[in-house]
């Protein structure tokens, strides 16, 4: 289990610094990031985590993180657009 990890059915919930749709490529891998209620969250098996922790990306040529793992209220409004709130 990684430290402050959302986990849904045993992936682990990440977030794309933007909130847009975006597909990243790592390899041969694609990962998916959905937008819902404006976050962009993919679920990610927990043996790659650490790979999307450390893509760097951003505009103009930028190299910093732009994934990061997903809070409770992050991934609550991904779910519902409550952020947590009933």
């Amino acid at each position: 289990m990684i430290e402050n990890a959302v986990y849904q059915d045993g992936l682990v919930a990440m977030v794309y610094h933007q909130p847009m749709p975006k597909m990243i490529k790592i390899d041969s891998t694609n990962y998916y990031f959905d937008c819902q209620h404006g976050i962009a969250l993919a679920l990610i098996p927990e043996k790659e985590v650490p790979r999307l922790l450390a893509f760097k990306g951003g505009c103009c040529g930028g190299e910093r993180q732009v994934v990061f793992l997903a809070n409770p209220v992050q991934y609550s409004h991904w779910v519902d657009g409550k952020g947590g709130r009933y």
